[in-house]
């Protein structure tokens, strides 16, 4: 159940820790329009530090608001996280326009490499496949002095 603050005869509800990062953005806002931006920061920090979601400071578009808001609430790993599930959420979505093209270029790719691998095997002999031993290559190595 939400905690209601009464602050200059004006009442505020509350975000629990478990309530949607949304709704902290909500109530920062309501804050800063009765009592400006700087004493919106103060009480909306002192409130977050009791009851803030851990959560909402794993959310880049969260950390993206306090950051634009000059909030500062997350420790260094959680910011770590949060960019990288940002960086990650970009790549999924550049991931999207590029899943066309990779369709179209990876077996095309395969293909042409077996292609190359299949005509390189046909030509090869007995020699060619030692020639990847040790001993194929002492012994290739000794055949050409001889015929010398």
């Amino acid at each position: 159940m939400p905690i209601e603050v009464k602050i200059q005869n004006k009442s505020f509800l509350v975000p629990e820790s478990g309530d949607p990062c949304e709704l902290w953005v909500g109530y920062f806002n309501s804050l800063k329009a009765d009592l400006g931006t700087n004493n919106a920061r103060t009480i909306w920090l002192v409130t977050w530090k009791t009851n803030g979601s851990s959560s909402c400071t794993t959310n880049g578009k969260f950390n993206a608001w306090l950051v634009k808001n000059k909030i500062d609430v997350s420790s260094a790993a959680t910011r770590a996280i949060a960019d990288a599930s940002q960086i990650g959420s970009n790549f999924m979505g550049l991931g999207k326009n590029l899943s066309k093209i990779a369709s179209i270029a990876l077996p095309a790719i395969l293909t042409l490499i077996l292609i190359v691998l299949w005509n390189t095997a046909k030509k090869a002999d007995v020699t060619d496949i030692a020639s990847y031993t040790p001993m194929g290559k002492s012994i290739g190595t000794g055949i050409k002095f001889l015929n010398k």
